[in-house]
């Protein structure tokens, strides 16, 4: 068994209804927003009612692994049960050992947050989970996503074995992508759209 225990940040703040951290007070990008270049080129053709439609199921469905996984209820609508009986599944077969749950971390020295779904234990290794019920995966965008979580929390000292998106579907099934602990080239693009978010900013501040 690994025995891991994640730092805890009181410093950094969230603000759920705006997606807005703060660290000490003062604000810092999301890797969402850090990310959002990417993202809306991939989503640009989608409906805004059917991706308003698929962050609510994202949501409630999260909320439902946390409770299970702090509280051991199971509470979720039946429009989303057949995810959370995917992520029951995954549970069964992997056996995973949760360390926490929606995690908010943020890095030391670029000043950047994000919330980790569920870094486990997977038989010796620490992995950074995320869970996904989108309709298809892509994995440039959660790749990169994955990685700024990783090095997010390498510059406090915690090292990831691996990293993983488990994509949860409607049917009640999953699917489990890994990914290797240092992806250099999703490190290199995430470094880059923090590069020009910074750059954006400084320009709106003259």
């Amino acid at each position: 068994m690994v025995d891991v225990t994640l730092p805890k940040f009181p410093e950094l703040t969230f603000e759920p209804k705006k997606h807005i951290y703060k660290l000490n007070g003062i604000y810092i990008p999301s890797v969402t927003t850090v990310m959002r270049p990417l993202s809306n080129e991939f989503y640009k053709d989608v409906d805004e009612d059917i991706l308003n439609a698929a962050a609510d199921r994202g949501r409630a469905v999260h909320n439902g692994i946390e409770n299970y996984v702090k509280f051991e209820i199971e509470d979720i609508a039946p429009q989303h049960r057949g995810y959370f009986d995917g992520f029951l599944k995954w549970m069964a077969d992997f056996k995973p050992i949760p360390i926490e749950t929606e995690c908010r971390v943020y890095h030391k020295y670029l000043r950047y947050a994000g919330t980790a779904d569920m870094p486990c234990v997977i038989g010796k290794n620490l992995i950074c989970v995320d869970f996904k019920t989108s309709a298809e995966i892509n994995r440039m965008l959660t790749g990169v996503q994955l990685e700024a979580y990783s090095k997010a929390y390498e510059s406090h000292g915690v090292k990831f074995d691996e990293k993983a998106i488990v994509h949860l579907k409607s049917d009640g099934t999953y699917s489990m992508e890994r990914y290797k602990a240092n992806d250099s080239e999703s490190w290199e693009v995430f470094g880059a759209l923090l590069t020009i978010w910074n750059h954006q900013q400084k320009y709106k501040r003259r």
